[in-house]
């Protein structure tokens, strides 16, 4: 499973730690990611989660079928604003189909 920045799955997140940069204070932002099943298996009862309190998970695709994508959608509403931005790193748990 590959995780992109865009609709056009360019621009790679790498070791699945997204970087959702700079966030004022008391605002809150979204940001949408796209998964992409790179793989022969179908999976389903996909989880994702984000070691963070102030992250949460909107969307998420619960299943997908090979070499097919979902929206994965984090929002992050900090209370105090980061001088370097949040990195956050992404758990994604699910059961794979072959056959």
């Amino acid at each position: 499973m590959k995780i992109y920045k865009d609709h056009d799955f360019t621009q790679e997140v790498k070791d699945e730690i997204f970087d959702l940069g700079i966030v004022p204070a008391g605002e809150t932002k979204k940001f949408t990611f796209y998964i992409f099943n790179d793989s022969n298996a179908f999976l389903k009862n996909l989880k994702f989660s984000v070691k963070h309190d102030e992250v949460r998970i909107i969307k998420f695709p619960e299943k997908l079928a090979a070499n097919m994508s979902g929206e994965l959608i984090l929002e992050w509403k900090p209370s105090v604003t980061l001088k370097e931005g949040l990195k956050a790193r992404l758990r994604i748990s699910g059961i794979e189909l072959w056959g």
